[in-house]
């Protein structure tokens, strides 16, 4: 009797041999799929695990073959189904060192934008013909269908229905490092990685804290102990943030034979009166929204969600927030599409009060597709400077331009040349110089025009160089994956440029900085120590606390003192696990859930009477004065308590 389902493609009659057809071409597209991850991009899936792997493979392309109108359809599914994990899972390992995971699913349409035409010929076209496929091949005919059908079903249910069981099951029988993404996938292969990952995601799931449970952990968090002792200031102060997209220092990279120092001469001089001060990013390579979120709302991002994408519902008394209550004017500018990240949504469940993106601005001055930080800067001033009201500003500005792949043109050519062959590498060291050329003429402006000004400047997260981070490695600052990191390689991989210019007291040395903190920072610099949202997260005493999806980093001082993974007994780390755990409860309850946490903190007041704000004919003020040497430490704490910047100081200059 002939087969139920109409499978007859190609004109041949499969009906002695269909039940081959599925074995065959699972075994041949898994074999060359490997061959070419391992060519390609060196990496080689366990053989003891490759027949799990494959048989999971192997058992759903069964039972979609058994629910297959065609033959010749069916292969082509398979084949971009195998194309798009065994072999899409390498490329990601080998650009940012970690496979797919579920939280990619939020990033996507940020990366189809970075793409631009690339993203959607090699993303979303193989995407939808794979969807439009699976969809048109489908048939309910025939017992054999059902049976495929039901299989399917089954299949994906399972996890779904039981996952906490299952991904307990998983990790007992395949292991699971939390600190290596890239070994857990080696280990598994891309069809159990991504049942295991997915189910993760699925258990993961926590209800919302009880008001009891959000309260109790907002008071033991705001018990911490408090530095400030701050004088409420004269007048209101302007607060000029840029966050500069893929900042960092190109001078670390020892082989990459820059032919001058890449950073222009002025910012080097201020980052140097900073004491070359650093902000710790929960990012590398990309994810610029959980620098942002981080700096706006004082929480830490520890894991691969996207807080800008995922899990930030409500609107809450972020930075803008609590300045706007406090009479601040607040502004966001970033020359993008508004929709990119969701920043349109985010930032306004942060508090600002506009917005201004892409459509915003004259795109006057650009290189590649990205606005220069000259033009873009220029035009902001202008425009704050003609909409100007009695209240003080906050000015945020979120760059554009150094974003991947560093593109240089007639404007901002290479100014440097480099010994590396990495590309990347040759081109970064010229970004980084018109960047940091750019970003130093607009303090001078600001500093001229408003000499009381806070400034702060910090780079989101460090550049991708390359596959397994190629320019990286090439200087031995990294290791080609994140499990092999030592703390040293740590601490390189989460620090960015940090400037703080504390008006005419000029750049303050605050050491080493997670960016959930700096909120905080700026409560101090205008004199405000009202309990907010940002002291639900500070991290306690002595030790600071940067979290990453694959470890806590534990620092002392500037230095990384431990690098704490999941069950680790030892004392120092069990503090970090147990101030993260009341952290992320204090997430769930806050970005999620009911927001009882913010019960126990402070309503906002106002700290002054909101003044005019004359435009002070100046010449420009010195960043920072001078001092005898041996007094330069003491001198520069006594400037931060003034200032307000005490918390922050204070912990850092024990072991500066």
């Amino acid at each position: 009797m002939p087969f139920p389902s109409p499978i007859s493609g190609f004109g041949l009659d499969f009906t002695r041999w269909r039940w081959a057809i599925p074995a065959v071409s699972t075994l041949l597209l898994y074999l060359l799929a490997d061959f070419f991850a391992q060519w390609l991009f060196e990496i080689r899936i366990v053989r003891s695990r490759m027949l799990w792997d494959g048989g999971l493979l192997l058992a759903a392309s069964w039972l979609l073959f058994l629910a297959s109108r065609r033959v010749w359809v069916f292969l082509i599914i398979q084949t971009l189904l195998v194309t798009a994990l065994w072999v899409g899972n390498p490329v990601k390992i080998a650009l940012l060192g970690r496979p797919m995971m579920p939280d990619d699913i939020d990033s996507f349409p940020a990366l189809i934008e970075v793409l631009g035409p690339l993203g959607w010929l090699a993303l979303c076209l193989p995407l939808a013909i794979l969807g439009g496929l699976v969809l048109a091949n489908l048939t309910w005919r025939g017992i054999a269908a059902k049976l495929g059908l039901a299989g399917l079903a089954v299949l994906f249910a399972i996890p779904v229905l039981a996952p906490a069981p299952i991904v307990a099951a998983m990790d007992e029988r395949f292991g699971n490092t939390t600190w290596d993404q890239r070994e857990n996938y080696v280990w598994r292969g891309a069809a159990l990685h991504s049942l295991q990952e997915i189910t993760r995601e699925l258990a993961s799931h926590h209800p919302s804290p009880t008001r009891a449970e959000a309260l109790a952990a907002a008071t033991l968090r705001l018990e911490q102990p408090w530095f400030g002792n701050l004088a409420v200031p004269a007048k209101p102060r302007n607060i000029y943030v840029m966050v500069l997209e893929s900042f960092w220092d190109p001078s670390l990279l020892t082989k990459a034979g820059y032919s001058e120092p890449p950073f222009d001469p002025r910012f080097e001089a201020l980052w140097e009166q900073a004491g070359k001060s650093t902000a710790l990013s929960p990012a590398f390579g990309g994810q610029t929204a959980n620098a942002e979120f981080e700096f706006l709302c004082g929480f830490p991002v520890h894991d691969f969600t996207v807080k800008f994408e995922s899990g930030f519902d409500n609107d809450l008394p972020c930075l803008p927030q609590v300045l706007g209550q406090l009479g601040y004017r607040t502004v966001a500018s970033h020359p993008n599409g508004p929709g990119f990240w969701n920043r349109q949504n985010a930032y306004r469940h942060a508090g600002f009060e506009n917005f201004w993106s892409v459509k915003d601005f004259d795109l006057d001055d650009l290189t590649g597709p990205f606005l220069s930080d000259r033009s873009l800067y220029r035009q902001i001033a202008t425009r704050l400077d003609r909409e100007r009201d009695d209240r003080p500003t906050l000015s945020y500005v979120m760059t554009y331009y150094g974003h991947w792949s560093y593109d240089l043109s007639e404007q901002r050519p290479a100014v440097l040349t480099a010994q590396s062959p990495n590309e990347l590498v040759q081109r970064y060291g010229s970004v980084i110089r018109h960047k940091s050329h750019e970003l130093a003429d607009e303090i001078e402006r600001i500093t001229a025009a408003d000499p009381e000004a806070i400034i702060i400047a910090f780079g989101d997260h460090l550049p991708t160089l390359g596959a397994k981070f190629g320019g990286y490695v090439e200087s031995g600052l990294l290791a080609d994956r994140f499990g092999d990191f030592t703390a040293d390689q740590y601490a390189v991989s989460d620090a960015t440029p940090l400037i703080v210019i504390d008006g005419k007291r000029g750049p303050l040395r605050v050491g080493s900085v997670p960016m959930f903190e700096l909120p905080r920072l700026v409560m101090d610099l205008i004199g405000n120590s009202q309990k907010t949202l940002f002291d639900l997260a500070r991290t306690p005493g002595d030790r600071l606390y940067r979290p990453l999806p694959e470890a806590t980093l534990v620092y002392r001082g500037r230095e990384v003192a431990e690098v704490c993974r999941d069950g680790d007994s030892d004392p120092e780390c069990r503090r970090a696990a147990d101030w993260l755990a009341s952290v992320e409860l204090l997430e769930r309850d806050v970005f999620e859930g009911k927001a009882y946490a913010l019960g126990a903190l402070d309503q906002p007041r106002r700290s002054f009477a909101p003044l005019p704000v004359a435009k002070p004919q100046l010449p420009p003020v010195e960043m920072a004065t001078s001092t005898p040497e041996g007094d330069a430490d003491t001198s520069l704490v006594d400037d931060a308590i003034s200032s307000g910047a005490v918390h922050v100081v204070q912990r850092q200059t024990q072991s500066d």
